[in-house]
This record gives C-alpha cells, structure tokens and sequence, in this order.
C-alpha cells in the first residue's frame, strides 16, 4: 500500500521504510529504526531506550526507559508504545532477534542445527557443538548456522554426510568445508593431519580421473609417487609444507597430463615424442615452461622419453620497481608511532617496509622465533634466518603488544592458544597471506613487492649481501641479486674481508 511522502506524493513501503529522515530525539538525518507517536527514531536512539533500564515512576515495574519525566522514568508500556524489547526465554532486555534475545536465539538455532531426525543431539558432534557455544558474538554465530558451514553441520547431524576427511575430501573444497575441517580437528572430532599434504593427494587423484588412457594415466601415477610426492614429503620434514609449494606441485602435474594430452591428440607417445612437436607445444603455453621441464628430465632419465629432446629453463622477469624512500620511511614511522592503527597492520607494515619481509613468511611466523635479547632489556628479535634479527627498541614494543594482543579472526577460536603471531580465519592456520597484502593496502603500502623491493636496495647499500642472507633468510642467489642491481660486486666482499685481515695493528 503507498504511503505518502512529506510533500503528499505516494511511495511504496519499501521506499518509506529506507527513507533517512531527520531523528525526533537527536535531529540525525538517518533510517529510521522506529516511528513512535512523537516521530521516527533512529537505531541509536532506539537502543539508548533499550539498553537503559530503571523502575518505571509510574507502574514501579523494571523496565526499559522510553523518557525521563519530572516524577521519574516512564517505560514504554505506561507512555502507551508497543514496543518488543524483553526476551521471553531469559526475560533480559535489549535487541530481539526474531522475538527472542541474540544469546538465546543462536543456541536454539545451534540445538536445532546439532539435532537429527529422530529428533536427538549428534552425540558424535557434541564437542563441536561446545566449541560453537563460545562465539563471542551470537550475531556471528546465527550467520554461521545460516551459511553454508551450518548446512554441512545440518548435514552431517542427519547422516547425509559421514563425520570424516574422506568425506570431505569428496565435498568442493570451498572455504565453508576447510574452515569445518578446521573445528572438527579443534574439537578432537577428526584426527590432525598436514592438511596441505592430504590435499595435494587428493589433487594427484582428481588430476589421474581425468585421464582417460591408461598407459598416459600409469605415467603420470608414477611421476606423481616417484618424483613429486618425495619433494613434497622433503619440503614438508625442512620448514613445512605449504600451499604455495602444493600449488606448484599440481601445476607441474597438470601440465604433465596436457603435455601427455597434446602428445595423443597428435599420434604421439611421449616415448616417440620429437624435439619440434615438443617446441610446437611450448610455443602454444609458454607460461608453463617451467612446470613442464621438470617432468621431461624425469621422464627421460627413466627411459619414458627421448634423451636428446629436452626443455629450456624459461628467463624469469623480476619486476624492480621500488617504493621511494622517503614514502617507505614515512609510512614506517607513522605505523610506528600511530596507535590508532591495529596492531597487527602496524607490525607486518614495519617488518615489510623496513626489512623487505614477504607476506607468505609474515604469516608463518610463530611465538618461537620471537628472541629477547640477552643483554638489552626490551629488544626483542626474529630468528627469520640463520643469524637473529634484533629489532629495533620501538618496533621490538610494537612486537610485543602484538604477541600479548593477538587473538585468532575466527570468532569460536578466540579462546584457543595460537602460536601464530599472525593468527587466520581457519583453525590451526595463519591468516591468509593475500588478506594480510588487503590489509597492509589499505595503510598507504600501495604493493608489497614495491615496497620490499625498496627495503632491500636500501639494505644491500648499507649491509652486505652475504650477512642480509642470514639475518633475513633468504637465498644467497637473492640477496646477490639485489647486491648486483646495487652496483655491486661478489669480489668487493672478498677484498674487504682481506683488507680487514690485512690492516696494521699499529702504526707504520
């Protein structure tokens, strides 16, 4: 049914109910969350009467206070308002959703989402179901029921999904399955495993149910067991497997089974494949040059492929932009100096700006490679490298404030310890490193590659190339690479090392 607007032209009720209108009580133009006899109110307003509780003057009943008055505070009832503001399960009062209270509105969802169809709690879901009941936030916890997490949930309260990683391994692996992965390992449902090795094996089975030969299929199964599986088990026993690794892994399977793919759809085998069919198809998908020359040196050094057809190394472009050094150190003192900031932005903006540190190791950061420094009370360091990093005495504060502060995003992990200094989403994980490049973004660190680039140009004019390695963990071959776009050399670290060795110990 149209309403009509102030100046008395019709407009439907959707448009009438978002119109922002000036608030009776407090004159902000806004939506209003009430119209009450003396005008609309906003959500402000409107709290402020739901939130402050007194005995009404005038029915001595404790409730909200819709107005003061000079004989007292008068509640809505008695200023004749109809207004819904009292939970009938607990009686407490505030904010309803849907006509109870938030509190007790996400545990009926969360009994309604844990109970099957014979009408009974999922005895087996019981610990997580403990875990959920700690959301800080019932709001948070009333949209996790209603999304796709609260559907698996659902799901497998009623049998349609069984309670383990093979079951969902076979699910999409969307964000809703990972993060309930996650809980269920939290509550000790499922068993604990490297969660980025079980999901490259599951990518070394999608990836072999699409080939369709057999002889194709074998190879691939046995590059996969032989080659690939070991260098994951090998990156995994050193500083851990992750995704990025996994990532290049299953790119260099898949473009195996396309290579193998080309190969049959032109009468080939890879036993018979020839250098200009090979070039042919390079050609054709050059970005995936390096992920197929690793698989043509395994096959031939086990006799699947020609020995004289081979794969040259494709030249990498290293984008050298540089963030000025007067932007890099300006932002670096005001995340020093500005509280108003998270501290989690504040500390990874430093380590980044200051000390070219990448977002995929800031995040794998844990509480064990966090030094105090023996003989300087207060300076904290990094163990990045081989040799520590000592921080300086503000940043070392700042570090600090961020390992007594830090709490995991997601909402029922926050009771949980971590021992992430840069705790995620998912349970047991580290905050995503593209979130952590959103986040830094948004502080006046236009790209992190610009701004590391600039760190380590400033580093290797001022430290050798040799020593930033160690100190900051990174490659030799990298930190050489930067010494030689410095205008350096290797030999200037030899000859300086002998001059040092050299010098009088006296004068001549």
């Amino acid at each position: 049914m149209p309403t009509p607007n102030e100046d008395g032209t019709p407009r439907c009720v959707s448009c009438y109910a978002a119109a922002r209108v000036p608030c009776t009580r407090c004159g902000t133009l806004a939506k209003a969350e009430r119209r009450w006899p003396e005008g609309p109110v906003c959500l402000p307003c409107t709290d402020e009467v739901r939130f402050t509780h007194d005995h009404c003057h005038h029915c001595g009943k404790l409730a909200a206070v819709f107005r003061h008055e000079a004989d007292g505070p008068l509640c809505p009832d008695c200023a004749g308002v109809t207004f819904a503001y009292r939970c009938p399960t607990c009686h407490s009062m505030g904010r309803l959703l849907q006509g109870e209270c938030p509190r007790c509105r996400a545990l009926r969802e969360l009994n309604e989402t844990f109970t099957g169809p014979d009408g009974f709690r999922s005895a087996q879901l019981a610990p997580l179901a403990e875990v959920l009941e700690r959301y800080d936030n019932p709001y948070s916890l009333v949209l996790y029921l209603r999304r796709p997490g609260g559907q698996l949930i659902r799901a497998m309260a009623g049998g349609e999904i069984e309670c383990s990683h093979e079951a969902l391994d076979d699910l999409r692996q969307t964000t809703s399955v990972q993060q309930l992965r996650g809980l269920l390992v939290l509550s000790e449902v499922l068993e604990p495993r490297d969660e980025q090795l079980a999901q490259f094996k599951r990518d070394v089975r999608l990836c072999l149910d699409e080939v369709t030969h057999t002889h194709d299929r074998s190879i691939l199964a046995r590059y996969a067991q032989w080659h690939l599986m070991p260098l994951a088990h090998h990156r995994l026993e050193r500083a851990g497997f992750n995704r990025f690794q996994r990532e290049n892994l299953r790119r260099r399977l898949q473009t195996a089974r396309q290579l193998l793919g080309y190969l049959r759809s032109r009468g080939r085998t890879l036993d018979k494949a020839s250098q200009a069919i090979i070039d042919r198809w390079i050609t054709a998908n050059r970005p995936r040059q390096n992920y197929a020359r690793p698989f043509l040196l395994w096959a031939a050094t086990c006799g699947l492929a020609p020995e004289n057809v081979a794969i040259a190394t494709a030249i990498k472009t290293v984008d050298r932009s540089i963030m000025s050094d007067a932007d890099r150190i300006l932002t670096a003192l005001k995340l020093e100096t500005d509280t108003s900031q998270d501290i989690v932005d504040r500390v990874a903006g430093c380590l980044v700006l200051q000390y070219g540190q990448r977002a995929d190791r800031l995040v794998g950061l844990t509480t064990d490679q966090v030094l105090v420094h023996p003989q300087e009370p207060g300076v904290l360091g990094l163990q990045l490298g081989r040799d520590p990093l000592w921080l300086r005495p503000r940043l070392s504060a700042l570090l600090q404030q961020l390992i007594d502060e830090r709490r995991p995003l997601a909402a029922p992990l926050r009771t949980h310890e971590t021992p992430f200094l840069f705790p995620g989403l998912r349970p047991g994980q580290p905050m995503n490193p593209s979130t952590l490049q959103n986040r830094l973004s948004r502080l006046g660190i236009p790209s992190i590659s610009l701004a590391r680039n600039g760190a380590w140009l400033a580093l290797v004019g001022a430290v050798h190339w040799k020593m930033l390695a160690d100190i900051l963990g990174t490659a030799d071959g990298t930190a050489h690479a930067w010494h030689q776009h410095n205008g350096a050399d290797r030999a200037s670290y030899v000859a300086s090392r002998l001059r040092a060795a050299q010098a009088p110990s006296g004068p001549e």
